[in-house]
């Protein structure tokens, strides 16, 4: 039942937003450069007069101080604070176009990227559905937030449980995980923050008969 209301609100999702499909055509899986932009942001200006360092190549990050590194996240409007991640990730990139067999070895990449310091489990299902292409739902606050307050799961809910949910849901509806990370999260940061905005919301006639229940 639950995935059977996650499925209509997925669609509800994708008629009002366009913001799925658009970032499915900018994004490259396998590619450094889509690896830094998840993790760090993406670049929102070029510094004027200054000869960047390209950070689209693994190589030419490793051996960057930790202080170079963070200044030139700064300059082109990234988050600095994950210059340590990005470094460590630099370490662990194959090359770009990783080959199938390295790509496809879900578990032990898993346990690579969990390992990195600076990754914690958000990020790393969201580098491997992004940049490897692994089907797997980052858990964010705003899908904790959505999926509790419509009733589908809750906080007790396992790791596994809430990842069934969104990949049934997956399968049932047709739309891929990425699309739904994304739609997950449009409605979420405008309408499910800490205090939920649930009048005019798409979402607000799947709501519970009493309204949204809050996570404890």
């Amino acid at each position: 039942m639950s995935t059977e209301r996650l499925g209509e609100a997925l669609q509800r999702l994708r008629e009002v937003a366009e913001i799925g499909e658009q970032a499915q055509n900018v994004e490259l899986p396998g590619r450094f450069s889509t690896l830094v932009d998840v993790v760090a942001g993406p670049e929102k200006f070029k510094p004027d007069g200054e000869e960047a360092i390209p950070l689209d190549r693994a190589e030419e990050l490793v051996d960057l101080p930790l202080e170079v590194l963070q200044e030139t996240l700064k300059k082109t409007g990234r988050d600095s604070r994950r210059a340590a991640a990005l470094l460590g990730l630099a370490a662990w990139w194959p090359g770009d176009d990783p080959e199938e067999a390295w790509r496809d070895d879900h578990q032990r990449r898993r346990e690579e990227l969990t390992a990195i310091r600076g990754i914690g489990h958000e990020l790393v299902d969201r580098i491997l559905l992004v940049v490897l292409e692994v089907p797997t739902m980052p858990l964010s606050r705003s899908a904790l937030r959505v999926g509790c307050r419509h009733g589908w799961s809750g906080l007790e809910s396992e790791y596994d449980e809430w990842q069934h949910l969104f990949g049934h849901s997956s399968e049932v509806s047709g739309i891929p995980l990425r699309q739904i990370d994304l739609l997950i999260n449009w409605i979420g940061q405008s309408r499910c923050g800490p205090r939920p905005k649930c009048e005019g919301c798409p979402l607000e006639p799947l709501l519970p008969d009493g309204g949204p229940y809050e996570p404890e």
